[in-house]
């Protein structure tokens, strides 16, 4: 017998026993209420008990209404994401009757509630990619991880490169200190450091936050983020937000003033992070990937480990029909018979000579 449920923000109660945050801080309700708030995101969890085993799918969806062309659309449709680093998970044994209960239960909600595409951000070593279309999966990048389980030495003798070694050192000479942000003013100076770092890089509109949404994981993730700062003579000048479960710690927000890199406050925080993970038994820092192969992100964050873990993305169209005409719509409101190769889905791109 199969039971499907698709929870939202107000099950949470049952939302938090089946997926809390202690197991994926980024499938927990508490984040997806943050989303719903400052992201307009609409989320829910699917849920699909079958022989003995519990599925739990977090997905964020949009609504068609929130692109340029969407009055054209006859009625409301939605897309749907999951939430960085998530599932689908599953507790129990995983067998061929499971995955078609699965695969049955998604694609009919999907068609009920007018979702048309799907894409995923899969957990590298949690997500259940068993439970997906082979064809919808896709090596997106090489991400960098630190193992927490080796003591500290080892992880300065053999982890860290002697660039990064360096890097540290110095910032401590230079009186560099890293505080944790504990109050509304203290998070709202990440927040500066955050948008000085996304206007040096052009970060498109989507790449920026509010102060309200750093804010947030005070409030509703307390217990599973923290945030360090970076100050240098009494001026802070790099920042952090790290979100964290039981077994990992994920880099997730973040930048730097750049006038003051030369004392390398960021190789500092990165450094206090991974001494406090450790003393929390946690597993993995999660520092991900760059923007391209071997880019100077990439490089600062392979300073801190050779590790690397495949981090898989996943696309699947549910409504073909409903696709094809966003497809259509898009190209007629962009004017441009062009589309992205690697966006997803390719309706939610803006191309180029749009970005503004």
């Amino acid at each position: 017998m199969t039971d499907a449920e698709a929870l939202s923000i107000d099950d949470g109660a049952r939302w938090r026993e089946i997926l809390p945050a202690r197991e994926s801080v980024f499938g927990s309700v508490e984040f997806a209420a943050i989303q719903r708030e400052h992201a307009g995101a609409d989320p829910r969890l699917i849920t699909v008990d079958s022989r003995n085993c519990r599925i739990a799918h977090p997905l964020l969806l949009r609504s068609s209404a929130t692109l340029p062309f969407g009055e054209r659309m006859d009625g409301t449709l939605f897309d749907s994401t999951t939430p960085e680093y998530s599932g689908p998970f599953a507790a129990g044994p995983l067998n061929a009757g499971t995955r078609a209960a699965f695969s049955k239960a998604l694609s009919s909600w999907c068609e009920l509630n007018s979702v048309v595409t799907e894409f995923g951000h899969l957990h590298p070593w949690k997500a259940r990619t068993e439970l997906l279309d082979p064809a919808g999966l896709e090596l997106d990048r090489e991400i960098v991880y630190v193992d927490l389980t080796l003591d500290e030495d080892r992880l300065w003798r053999e982890s860290f490169t002697h660039a990064c070694r360096k890097n540290i050192n110095r910032a401590r000479r230079e009186g560099v200190r890293v505080v944790e942000a504990r109050s509304a003013a203290e998070v709202d100076e990440l927040h500066r450091i955050y948008e000085i770092t996304m206007d040096r890089q052009g970060a498109l509109e989507r790449y920026y936050f509010s102060s309200g949404y750093f804010r947030s994981f005070l409030e509703h993730l307390h217990d599973n983020s923290r945030i360090l700062l970076a100050e240098h003579d009494g001026k802070v000048i790099a920042g952090t937000l790290y979100l964290y479960d039981d077994a990992d710690v994920y880099s997730y927000l973040g930048g730097a003033d750049h006038a003051f890199q030369h004392l390398r406050p960021t190789n500092a925080i990165v450094y206090e992070m991974i001494r406090w993970a450790r003393r929390q038994g946690k597993q993995r820092l999660v520092l991900g990937g760059g923007y391209g192969p071997g880019d100077g992100i990439l490089r600062f964050k392979a300073s801190f480990s050779p590790l690397r873990a495949s981090f898989y993305v996943y696309k699947r169209v549910h409504l073909p029909d409903a696709y094809g005409a966003l497809r259509e719509a898009w190209r007629d409101h962009y004017g441009t018979d062009g589309e992205t190769t690697r966006f997803f889905p390719p309706y939610r791109a803006v191309p180029a000579q749009s970005e503004g």
